[in-house]
């Protein structure tokens, strides 16, 4: 048995072998299913081409194989089928008609004893192995492709080291040179020897004799008339160029020789094609026969002059003209300098090697590796088409033109499936997917090309190659395209256009489906050879198989997904109870106000509610808790959050801390204006805690951890720190502003107090008893009256210094309140400026200060007349700066004032060297302004006041223009002042739209200059007929009133209003009273007695009242009351409160027959006030119980503009400020009486209109 078993053929033996090692099917359900797969569903899906033949019956010796089954791989393989049936003989060449022939004989089993072959198992044709398996009459053939090594001599730097431990020996010769059969026909007897008498010949090219046998190159090289060559007669040539000479000639690749000074050449038959149109040049010189290449050759040949060494260069691309054209070629070439006799460079010798087929190998293997590299990364079809066009594109030289299309069936849903089935009449769409060499949009390459167009010329070969699956070649003559269709075309590589194009189906091996097609312009410097059809053969098996695997993948993909959707649906119905639960927590968490996450023991986080995300916006997209932690804190604040997070961890304790990130934050807009004095910047503060969950065996199972946004909180300290801080500083200024104004009101006060004494004791002889004065002598009286009336002088200035501080203590007021309004009228800038100029000319000219008012060019030049403006807060400013100028200029050596005016079209600016306006804001400009400076064009008036005073330093005029501050602390002590008055200035001009500034140097004096913004206005024309409404106030536009109350201490004629009527203008009128009868109503009894004695020290004669009631009876007693109308009217008798003292009606004046011209109403009064008394006095005069017009003068400290404004609403004529002096107001009430005074009286009706 073992001997049987032993005398085997080793092939069986080897087969049990192998069987006895596989593992057999266990069970039998896995027979059962091994049994129920079909052979070919099994050789459908196998890689290796597979064909199946009868084998009972063999063909004739000519006929075609009848192949009775082939799969996909071998229906894809390019032209492999038809060399295997041998149904395309032109796909045959002679030399494979032999080798088709054995394995014909193989296949069949016919042994053939000239082919050792056809008694293998195997067999190798057309580059693959085969191997048969018979079942039954039938015989299954498969083929596996062979890979063959390009590079027979591989470099030794891809050698593993430790294969270099053997010696080294000779070298084997493996394969023996064939030598022609023709040449021992020639030899006449065999060598032993090298004995000289032994050669044929001789060969020498350069005897005077030639050999018996030449080329026509040889004949052609010895038809050159040498002797007139700079070589001279061939016989006279030195040995080792005669060497040189056969050597080159008998050389069969590309060789020349330059020889000489004059480089003559010396080629042979091989270079002929090199050098194209300049052959024939043999003999001439190279600089002469080749002028412009001969550059490159010079530069070579110096430096083999310089360094006596050779010159290599490898792989050098060249065009040659051969094969009927232009056709790409890459040298390798060597640059040797050849050595005379005295051992100098006689000559040069360039053997050339062409290496065209290994660089074209070199650049097509590049090709498929990127294309092997890149389709594998698709992961469907539109991603596939990307890949293919972008790898193509990696080598123009391979890929000049190209257009990729997608099939599209004929239902358009695409493929599902790798074993749907295909057919040519499927196919309706090709979609381009992408194109080298062309734009989108051009002709050759439209976006969609319909199987049913036969306008384009790609159908029938599309359609062609679809049914054959095989590539197909089309010269591009052939489709009949238009010139200009081609000549738009960008050809890659070269640029030459291609001569024919390949068009090649593409299926995955898997199916027969074409899935598109690539239409390939071959290179048209290289000949479609055979190299060129193996290459495009292994590229659409590469691309045929990284297909395959995306249509493998996409319907793995899809099944995936059917799989994970069942999946879910179960996964959904398991969770839904759980997700119920998580949605309620989930549902506090992200409606919470605090951050809320949760981290596993490494620090990522695996849940963040929403507050998280808005708190951390900036690391929202990390994932990672410490990562988190580095990006949101400060350098130096990291290691101290990620030193607590380790603590949790490690420790498992919790922590709380409070961290200011470097997160923005926005304070709330409706405390903009309480944010100055804090950084502009603000960050966010959080407040974070972290605690660890344990899990039942002590181990850390997550952080949990919420944060806080305490920003709010954090500013809110902030600012109240700041309001505080703010506080005390104000508190600060506040008692210096306090002492300053006491003793600047207490000096004056007590300079009114000795004046007053000193008046009072002038008159007293007793000591301190002012009640035992006597008169004085006669002759003390011009004494006693100089004394009175300088104490008299001193109180008025006294007065009008106190005066000036109420009045800026009230205007800083108005300003933190903002009840100061700006009112802007017409106005004339020029008139108020120099009114305020001769408001101080008596004062700067007692003190000795020369004080003079110009008008700058600029101002003519911009032709301003009437703009609207505030002239009353413009006074005040200049007012301000003149009392500056003059206080600090009276106690200098050089006293003098210059006020000038300018206006701009443009903002000024501050001036080097020059005025520096402040650029900061305080306060933004009147929305009254705003509005007015719409209604039209707008320029910029700006005043100067330069004085010679002592100037200001760099420190000193840092603290100017700030509430409560002086130049310096002594200035209130050399100078006064409350340091009110440049605060006050700037934030009046900031409120016009303008700024203010100076320009001041240490005891060289000062300018300040202040801007605003105005709108221009037609010029005013005062109307004639408007002096006679001045003299009758019941035709007298109200708006022209209160303009006269609001801005009283500018001039009339600078308003546009007509101006006041002097004495000689009111007698001319007849309006002028040589007695006025005044009412003086006022609670205040020392105002009251002081008025009165100096109305009556100025010839009126004075009535007084105590309140408002008090007047209204005192009315009933003057010829004005109409007695019988009020009775009507039911006026009589008008009230019953008792008044608070009895009527002082004047002397020898009946009652009922009392005169009166005009009132002077107080506004605050007990019992009735002002308003109300004035009130009732015009319903009177409405109801004809006062059958005259009684003026009223408000006589208030109520001075506000919007006071005034209700004053004239009530009724009264005009309004006076408290303190005045009576000699003004005794003006301004002669005016008043004169305006009323025998003028008739309006009708009802038009009476109340004008009010």
């Amino acid at each position: 048995m073992n001997e049987g078993r032993d005398h085997a053929p080793r092939e069986q033996r080897h087969g049990e072998a192998i069987g006895s090692s596989l593992p057999k099917p266990t069970s039998a359900s896995a027979r059962a299913e091994l049994g129920s797969v079909r052979l070919l569903d099994a050789l459908d899906v196998d890689d290796r081409p597979t064909f199946a033949i009868d084998a009972s019956s063999p063909p004739a010796q000519h006929a075609a194989l009848d192949v009775i089954y082939c799969n996909r791989a071998l229906s894809a393989a390019w032209g492999l089928l038809g060399k295997i049936t041998r149904a395309t003989p032109a796909a045959l060449s002679e030399d494979t008609l032999e080798a088709h022939t054995g394995f014909r004989d193989w296949l069949f089993g016919a042994q053939d004893g000239r082919n050792v072959e056809t008694r293998r198992s195997t067999y190798t044709f057309e580059g693959h192995i085969w191997c048969g398996t018979a079942v039954g009459q039938n015989r299954i053939v498969s083929g596996l492709h062979i890979w063959t090594q390009t590079d027979p001599s591989p470099s030794l730097s891809n050698v593993d080291l430790r294969e270099h431990k053997e010696p080294k020996t000779c070298p084997h010769v493996d394969r023996i040179p064939e030598v022609p059969p023709e040449t021992f026909a020639k030899i006449k007897q065999p060598r032993d020897s090298l004995d000289a008498s032994s050669y044929q010949g001789p060969y020498d090219y350069t005897l005077e004799l030639p050999p018996g046998s030449m080329s026509e190159h040889i004949a052609y090289f010895r038809s050159i008339d040498w002797a007139h060559t700079p070589l001279g007669p061939m016989h006279h040539w030195p040995a080792r160029l005669r060497c040189m000479v056969n050597l080159i000639l008998n050389d069969s690749c590309p060789a020349v020789l330059f020889w000489g000074d004059q480089v003559t050449m010396i080629y042979n038959a091989s270079y002929v094609d090199l050098i194209s149109v300049l052959h024939p040049c043999m003999g001439q010189s190279a600089r002469m026969a080749a002028p412009d290449c001969w550059p490159h050759f010079q530069t070579w040949i110096d430096h083999i002059n310089a360094t006596g060494q050779t010159l290599v260069e490898h792989d050098m691309p060249l065009s040659l003209t051969r094969h009927g054209f232009l056709e790409e070629a890459f040298f390798s070439f060597q640059f040797i300098p050849v050595l005379g006799g005295n051992g100098q460079i006689a000559g040069y010798y360039q053997p050339l090697v062409e290496t065209t087929r290994n660089n074209v190998l070199e650049r097509r293997v590049s090709m498929l590796v990127e294309i092997g590299s890149q389709t594998p990364k698709a992961r469907d079809l539109d991603n596939y088409w990307s890949l293919v066009i972008d790898a193509l594109a990696t080598h123009d030289e391979v890929a000049p033109f190209a257009l990729l299309y997608a099939a599209e069936p004929q239902d358009g849903l695409g493929i599902h499936s790798v074993s749907s089935p295909s057919s040519v009449d499927d196919l309706k769409y090709c979609v381009l997917k992408g194109a080298i060499g062309v734009q989108t949009g051009h002709p050759i390459a439209p976006s969609v090309i319909n199987s049913k167009d036969g306008n384009n010329a790609f159908v029938p070969y599309l359609m062609k190659a679809a049914e054959s699956r095989t590539p197909m070649l089309v010269f591009l003559e052939e489709l009949g395209l238009p010139a200009l269709t081609l000549s738009g075309i960008e050809w890659k590589g070269y640029g030459d256009p291609c001569r024919c194009i390949l068009i090649c189906p593409l299926q995955p091996t898997t199916s027969d489906q074409v899935l598109g097609f690539l239409i390939l312009g071959i290179n048209p410097r290289r000949p479609f050879d055979g190299n060129y059809q193996r290459f495009i053969e292994v590229m659409i098996r590469i691309l045929s198989t990284s297909l395959a695997s995306v249509v493998l993948l996409d319907e793995e993909m899809r099944q995936k997904e059917i799989a994970i959707g069942q999946a879910a649906c179960i996964q959904e119905q398991l969770l839904a109870d759980l997700k119920l639960k998580e949605n309620k927590f989930q549902r506090f968490a992200e409606r919470c106000d605090i951050a809320i996450f949760m981290t596993d023991p490494s620090g990522r986080y695996t849940y963040r509610n929403q507050r998280w995300f808005d708190i951390f916006k900036v690391a929202s997209e990390l994932d990672d808790m410490f990562s988190v932690w580095k990006v949101i804190s400060p350098s130096g604040d990291s290691p101290m959050c990620e030193t607590g997070f380790v603590e949790v961890a490690a420790q498992k304790t919790p922590i709380c801390f409070e961290l200011q990130t470097i997160i923005p934050w926005t304070p709330p807009s409706m405390f903009a204006a309480e944010s100055e004095g804090q950084p502009e910047e603000h960050y966010t503060w959080i407040l974070c805690s972290a605690y660890p969950e344990l899990g039942p065996n002590n181990e850390l199972v997550e952080i949990l951890g919420n944060v806080t946004d305490i920003s709010r909180q954090k500013w809110a300290e902030s600012l109240w720190k700041n309001r505080t801080d703010n506080a005390l500083e104000s508190k600060k200024h506040l008692e210096h502003f306090i002492d300053t104004t006491s003793h600047e009101m207490r000096n004056p006060l007590s300079a009114i107090m000795q004046c007053a004494d000193g008046i009072l004791s002038t008159y007293c002889v007793t000591n301190g008893n002012y009640e035992e004065c006597q008169l004085p002598s006669p002759s003390n009286y011009g004494k006693l009256l100089e004394e009175t009336l300088d104490a008299a002088q001193t109180i008025a200035q006294c007065a009008q210094h106190m005066k000036r501080i109420v009045d800026d203590v009230l205007t800083i007021s108005k300003l933190d309140s903002g009840l100061l309004v700006i009112t802007p009228i017409d106005a004339q800038p020029e008139s108020v400026a120099n009114h305020a100029v001769k408001m101080f000319q008596a004062e700067a000219r007692a003190a000795g200060v020369d004080m003079i008012f110009t008008v700058e060019q600029s101002y003519r030049d911009l032709d301003v007349n009437w703009v609207s403006l505030d002239p009353t807060r413009m006074l005040q400013i200049l007012i301000n700066l003149i009392t500056n100028a003059v206080k600090f200029t009276r106690l200098e050596a050089r006293r003098h004032i210059t006020v000038s005016i300018a206006a701009s079209n443009t903002e000024p600016r501050s001036v080097p060297g020059g005025i520096q306006f402040i650029a900061e804001k305080l306060v933004n400009e009147d929305p009254h302004l705003r509005d007015d400076w719409k209604k039209g064009s707008t320029l910029y008036i700006q005043f100067l006041v330069q004085d010679t005073g002592r100037g200001l330093s760099e420190a000193e005029k840092s603290t100017l223009f700030t509430r409560f501050s002086q130049a310096s602390p002594r200035t209130h002590i050399n100078y006064g002042g409350s340091g009110l008055g440049l605060f006050i200035s700037r934030r009046l001009t900031e409120l016009q739209g303008g700024a203010i500034g100076l320009a001041s140097a240490y005891k060289q004096g000062s300018t300040f200059s202040f801007y605003i913004r105005t709108r221009r206005v037609t010029a005013i024309r005062i109307d004639p007929r408007e002096i006679g409404r001045s003299l009758n106030p019941s035709k007298a536009r109200p708006l022209l009133r209160r303009q006269s109350a609001i801005h009283s201490d500018v001039p009339a004629e600078a308003r546009g209003l007509p101006a006041v009527p002097n004495s000689e203008e009111l007698k001319r009128a007849n309006s002028m009273l040589d007695t006025l009868h005044v009412l003086v109503v006022e609670d205040n009894l020392v105002n009251q007695k002081v008025l009165a004695k100096q109305l009556r020290n100025l010839g009126c004669i004075v009535s007084v009242a105590n309140h408002g009631i008090e007047a209204l009876e005192f009315l009933k007693t003057t010829k004005f009351w109409n007695h019988n109308q009020a009775l009507t009217s039911g006026y009589s008798p008008l009230y019953h409160i008792s008044s608070t003292e009895p009527l002082a009606f004047p002397d020898a004046i009946e009652p009922h027959h009392t005169d009166l011209n005009i009132i002077l109403m107080d506004w605050e009064m007990p019992v009735m006030n002002g308003l109300t008394a004035v009130a009732k006095i015009r319903e009177l005069e409405r109801a004809k119980v006062l059958t005259g017009y009684i003026p009223v003068i408000g006589v208030t400290a109520n001075v506000r503009q919007q006071q005034i404004k209700t004053a004239m609403e009530a009724g009264m004529d005009d309004v006076m400020g408290k303190p005045f002096k009576v000699t003004d107001l005794l003006d301004r009430m002669k005016t008043v009486v004169a305006m009323t005074s025998n003028i008739e009286r309006l009708p009802e009706g038009v009476r109340e209109n004008e009010e």
